[in-house]
């Protein structure tokens, strides 16, 4: 099994392998060819390749979070719910705030940054990763000046950059009207004879274009905005300026254009490389996740490939998925130039 979905045993994971009962008396000749045969059958031998766990904790305009964790430590990337409910939807997918090294800023609207969570990783001596344009967005932020003065501020621009826990983290500048707002395509360290374990997170733009579309090529997962249907974002209460916001090339995506920006994917990736899709920001008021997971599968189904959907919601933490390393393929390639100095 390449990947284990655990949304109904959070943290669980199946480390159950194959095991090789050998008599009192054996021929080591013989079992060096039945141990080759193993390896033909796929019973290999362990590598140091490390699996990857990417869990959406909360999407949507009432708060963002999702966390990235490999080899017992990772980031959360955004930071719109407060501690405590940040530490109940952690428990929900087995993890915990000791094991959270950084987090990783996109924008500062106030649904992706809270200034409670702020103060929190002062006292757990958390890094935050954030653009030097959301420093002067987050001036008034009493949570942020406390990190700040504890020096644990860390500014990225758009050069990929190392976290503590050695993920790579590659920006990706978006169209939104919330200030400088990123994207990111994160890749793990692969092992010897496997590929990078590769993530893309695209959400809160207005539009996209065929660069944002050849940066996250080659990802085992995809995370992209499908905020509204058209016709109910035209329909729904609220004033012309807002549905004209939304509707407009520094608002959100909708269905139909996340569709698109993932069939782009699809096209610029290998067969086969992009295990899963996962529908972030959805309107709880202008969309419905039945309406934007068939959008997005038959998309799909147009590309021919067999990906899994996931539509993740406001109210829990969904999905929970564990991505394993995959034999190596040809993929993308890296971003040119150094890595940022942290």
């Amino acid at each position: 099994m390449s990947e284990l979905s655990l949304q109904n045993r959070p943290g669980a994971i199946d480390r159950r392998g194959p095991s090789l009962v050998l008599p009192k008396r054996f021929d080591s000749r013989k079992l060096a060819l039945a141990c080759k045969g193993l390896e033909l059958i796929g019973f290999r031998r362990k590598t140091a390749a490390m699996s990857v766990q990417i869990a959406v904790l909360a999407s949507g305009s009432q708060g963002n979070a999702t966390l990235v964790q490999t080899g017992g430590s990772g980031f959360l990337l955004d930071l719109g719910l407060g501690p405590r409910a940040l530490t109940r939807r952690l428990e929900s997918v087995g993890s915990s705030w000791e094991q959270i090294a950084s987090a990783v800023l996109t924008h500062t609207h106030g649904d992706h940054v809270n200034n409670a969570t702020l103060i929190q990783m002062t006292r757990l001596r958390i890094t935050l990763y954030c653009h030097e344009g959301h420093r002067r967005q987050l001036g008034r932020s009493p949570g942020f000046h406390q990190l700040d003065r504890a020096g644990l501020v860390r500014h990225y621009d758009e050069r990929p950059f190392l976290t503590s826990t050695g993920l790579r983290i590659e920006p990706l500048e978006l169209r939104h009207d919330g200030g400088p707002t990123f994207g990111f395509r994160v890749e793990a360290k692969p092992a010897r004879g496997a590929r990078a374990i590769a993530m893309g997170y695209m959400a809160d733009t207005g539009s996209w274009t065929e660069a944002m579309a050849d940066a996250l090529a080659q990802v085992d997962l995809l995370g992209v905005e499908f905020n509204h249907d058209v016709e109910m974002q035209r329909r729904a209460p609220r004033s012309y300026a807002l549905i004209a916001r939304n509707l407009g090339d520094w608002g959100h995506l909708s269905n139909h254009q996340g569709a698109e920006f993932v069939t782009a994917v699809l096209d610029r990736s290998a067969p086969g490389s992009v295990r899963h899709v996962v529908l972030l920001h959805l309107s709880q008021q202008c969309n419905d996740p039945t309406l934007a997971v068939s959008t997005a599968r038959a998309a799909i189904r147009a590309s021919g490939r067999r990906v899994a959907v996931h539509a993740a919601t406001q109210a829990a933490a969904f999905p929970n998925v564990v991505v394993t390393p995959t034999r190596r393929r040809a993929a993308k390639a890296a971003a040119q130039g150094p890595l940022l100095p942290f």
